[in-house]
């Protein structure tokens, strides 16, 4: 049975494994050590795919949530301090967009929006977060949105949505991997199978291109090992409470070596 995490605040407070945990635990326990103890400030792209993961998922309180600062506001001036402060305190608890995020925002929710029109799919469910026991790990979950024809979804914005350029961001980010999570999570979540995990990724400059891709069953695979290496390393570590990095000892690499397998732990 699944553990509804209901705010954000929650879901970073929960103690789990989870996919962007789960990128540095590839790279050495003690990548994802510093990872949980990182501070995270908020950016500019941050700031942007919030506000478009809102735009499309729940667009009925994107005004209650987000305010774009009006333009023309001089600061220098006597009037334009005063029409600072005045919009500050009418967009208390919003997060504050600059006029051109607000608009590259909505640009890029709108062709996701199209996107999700043209393969004809309602979402039944989104934005929803929890966390389940899987193996005697637990992992949290943070999905997007599940739709009408049985698929779950994920939002992207990026560079190049491009076939060639998506499977990059693919390998970069390992969209696979997450993939992998977030089905596993859900279906031992929710005793339900889902027919698959489809990203639907959205350019962020003119003509703001859309696609929608659905990965593989090779590059899938080599989540499927990647997750199950990933769970005993994870348990392991946990149980010593040791957290390892890569080791001192001489490592022979080559052309053919797989970045993305774990490489066995050495503990203390």
């Amino acid at each position: 049975m699944p553990n509804i995490i209901n705010t954000r605040k929650e879901y970073d407070a929960t103690i789990a494994l989870n996919y962007s945990g789960a990128k540095e635990l590839l790279k050495s326990p003690a990548h994802y050590k510093s990872y949980l103890t990182a501070e995270r400030e908020e950016t500019k792209a941050l700031r942007i795919g919030s506000f478009v993961h809102h735009s499309v998922l729940e667009a009925t309180t994107t005004a209650d949530k987000y305010a774009a600062l009006p333009e023309g506001i001089d600061r220098r001036t006597k009037e334009g301090k005063a029409a600072y402060e005045a919009f500050l305190a009418a967009s208390a608890g919003k997060t504050v967009l600059t006029a051109d995020e607000w608009t590259l925002g909505n640009n890029v929710a709108q062709a996701m929006l199209r996107a999700r029109d043209c393969i004809g799919v309602k979402f039944t469910k989104t934005e929803f977060m929890f966390s389940v026991d899987y193996c005697g790990v637990t992992i949290k979950c943070a999905i997007d949105a599940l739709g009408d024809d049985g698929y779950l979804y994920d939002l992207k914005t990026t560079e190049d949505a491009s076939p060639r350029g998506f499977l990059q961001s693919v390998r970069n980010y390992r969209y696979n991997l997450q993939a992998h999570i977030y089905r596993t999570a859900y279906e031992a979540a929710f005793g339900e199978r889902v027919k698959g995990f489809r990203f639907i990724a959205a350019e962020k400059e003119a003509p703001f291109e859309f696609a929608v891709y659905e990965l593989g069953a090779e590059i899938m695979t080599n989540a499927i090992f990647d997750f199950e290496q990933l769970v005993k390393t994870y348990k392991a570590c946990v149980a010593l409470d040791e957290w390892p990095g890569y080791g001192s000892e001489v490592k022979v690499i080559d052309i053919a070596a797989k970045p993305s397998v774990i490489e066995p732990i050495n503990f203390a």
